[in-house]
């Protein structure tokens, strides 16, 4: 399959309401087709090893179904964890949306903290928005690794919303493990708004319990 065959596909097999509802959350933009995320993980399921597909001939930042078949794609061709984090570091700021950045990280092989760590000090401050978000996703995968509490010194405090809401995911989440570091930071955090969205993300986790939960809401 081509691109264009890809393109004739997606509108031949969308799904308007669809397109409707993901264009609402989608925070871009982009234009929605209207197709699934399972469909679109099959799509690049089926077409890795597809060499009438070629990435080059994508036309990005217009449509999101798209841009997550290419960057779902390019991942999947990579094999090694380096050489997907080096695609990462050159291409993620063209990404116009989380639905890609949030996404996409199941496409990435395992890597060690030293490598994330690598990756993140060279993004967190990348003046494109969507490549902070993924430099705080890819944290996500490193939560249970005591290294993960050096980024607290690093968040960058007052970001842009798309940027704030992945900070406040990942505090809650390297809360299951640290939940007094994470404590203590956001009791001494200034960002009213991302103690509130951090505090919110636990309260609606399952995985903390109720005298956690209390404990961070005393915070607000």
């Amino acid at each position: 399959m081509n691109y264009e065959q890809l393109i004739n596909y997606l509108f031949d097999n969308s799904n308007p309401k669809f397109a409707t509802f993901s264009k609402t959350l989608s925070n871009s933009d982009y234009q929605v087709i209207g197709i699934k995320n399972p469909q679109l993980r099959q799509i690049i399921k089926d077409h890795v090893d597809d060499n009438e597909m070629n990435l080059d001939d994508f036309k990005l930042g217009v449509y999101l179904e798209i841009d997550f078949i290419y960057f779902g794609l390019s991942l999947s061709r990579l094999k090694e964890s380096n050489k997907q984090l080096a695609f990462l570091k050159e291409k993620i700021r063209y990404a116009k949306s989380w639905a890609i950045t949030d996404c996409i990280s199941t496409f990435l092989k395992k890597v060690s903290f030293v490598e994330f760590y690598d990756f993140f000090l060279q993004t967190y401050k990348s003046k494109h928005t969507y490549e902070r978000r993924m430099a705080y996703v890819l944290a996500l995968k490193q939560y249970k690794d005591k290294s993960i509490l050096k980024i607290l010194d690093l968040i960058q405090l007052n970001e842009q919303y798309m940027v704030m809401m992945a900070q406040a995911w990942l505090l809650s989440v390297i809360a299951i493990v640290y939940e007094d570091k994470i404590y203590d930071y956001l009791a001494n955090c200034p960002d009213i708004v991302l103690k509130r969205k951090t505090i919110s993300k636990i309260s609606d986790s399952f995985r903390f319990d109720n005298t956690s939960k209390d404990r961070f809401k005393s915070l607000r």
